[in-house]
């Protein structure tokens, strides 16, 4: 297949005669667009670096003819979020380990939803977990019961060895010290609890789980500068908070787009010469 000029597609050269083409974007992550290549990297500057309100967005990429519509980059943006979403998914993130300290706990969301005719409220529980210190590193998994047999494997999954883990009085979390080193059978984590009936912060062990409500804090902030989201895309939200913890700094873009090859590799067949 050999490019042909001017037009962005391909034309086939193989064959004696084919002469059959296609669009050059068939099969890579720009497939169906309407927006150029050059908007939608600069979508995804915007989105990676979180410089831009939609307002600005918009006002920033004129067109000539125009602006581009916001459900444009409504769905770019949701684009962004899932690849975000795929990178945890594949990469589970791993936090804690010697000498770090790991809080976690359990936080609700509540979905309201129609259901013949009546309001009714939904609930979706989610595990969470974040490592004191400057890499705020943390993960979220959204759980269907917050039984020891749910959380346990979490979290065995989720926090290295030698991590000294602080939570509340949650029964659940009464056999984190049961869990054994799989080398050496010996306890794979120190646990400290907060009775958040008495205290926030135990007047005894000075434990506390500030580090982790303030980290919720800062997601329920954004989320309002963000007008609300759509509940059944909360989740996506989500993976884009931790993505942002994770990958903050100068090298996001970078982070994005390489994480964008792996999960859409172009599946266009091989040109010739």
């Amino acid at each position: 297949m050999r490019l042909k000029p001017p037009h962005g597609k391909w034309r086939c050269t193989r064959k004696r005669g084919c002469g059959k083409e296609r669009g050059y974007l068939v099969g890579t992550w720009y497939e169906g667009t309407h927006l150029t290549l050059k908007e939608v990297f600069q979508l995804s500057y915007f989105f990676a670096r979180q410089t831009h309100s939609q307002e600005e967005i918009q006002f920033d990429m004129q067109r000539v003819n125009g602006t581009i519509g916001t459900e444009a980059i409504v769905q770019w943006k949701h684009f962004y979020r899932e690849v975000c979403m795929q990178h945890f998914i594949n990469n589970p993130v791993v936090i804690g380990g010697e000498g770090k300290v790991v809080e976690i706990d359990e936080t609700v969301i509540t979905k309201r939803k129609y259901h013949r005719g009546q309001l009714r409220a939904e609930e979706q529980w989610f595990f969470r977990g974040v490592e004191r210190g400057d890499s705020a590193k943390c993960f979220l998994v959204p759980v269907a019961r917050r039984d020891a047999a749910t959380l346990l494997p979490i979290i065995a999954k989720h926090v290295l060895n030698g991590t000294t883990i602080i939570s509340d009085g949650w029964a659940a979390y009464g056999g984190i010290e049961r869990i054994r080193m799989l080398q050496t059978n010996e306890t794979a984590y120190s646990h400290f609890v907060v009775n958040h009936s008495k205290n926030f912060v135990d007047p005894e062990t000075g434990a506390h789980t500030q580090t982790i409500e303030g980290t919720w804090a800062q997601f329920k902030s954004r989320h309002k500068e963000e007008r609300g989201t759509a509940r059944n895309l909360f989740v996506s939200y989500l993976y884009q908070f931790m993505w942002r913890k994770q990958f903050k700094g100068p090298d996001a873009l970078y982070h994005l787009w390489s994480q964008i090859v792996r999960a859409y590799p172009c599946e266009c067949e091989e040109s010739e010469e």
